[in-house]
């Protein structure tokens, strides 16, 4: 597999321009800004699980932007392997 090879398999992506899809792109601070607000309110509470879901919720907002943005196989692998990790944290936490 070439991790470089860039996708180009969805209907919203038209070119291969790092803004090529600005609103998903952007959209994606959503996830940081989730991330920072439960943080804060988690923060504190002896709670790992929670504290664990709040990082990956972070590291799926950036993955989710760097595949938005470059569409390159590693950046879907970025995209799609931490949201299988929270799905299961979040089942068998």
């Amino acid at each position: 597999m070439d991790w470089t090879a860039q996708i180009d398999g969805y209907c919203e992506r038209v070119d291969f321009t790092f803004w090529a899809e600005p609103v998903n792109a952007l959209t994606n601070f959503a996830f940081l800004i989730a991330a920072f607000v439960m943080w804060y309110r988690t923060k504190g509470q002896g709670m790992p699980v929670a504290t664990g879901l709040v990082g990956i919720m972070a590291v799926i907002g950036l993955g989710s932007f760097l595949f938005h943005t470059f569409a390159t196989q590693w950046a879907s692998a970025l995209d799609v392997l931490p949201i299988l990790v929270f799905i299961l944290v979040y089942i068998w936490g």
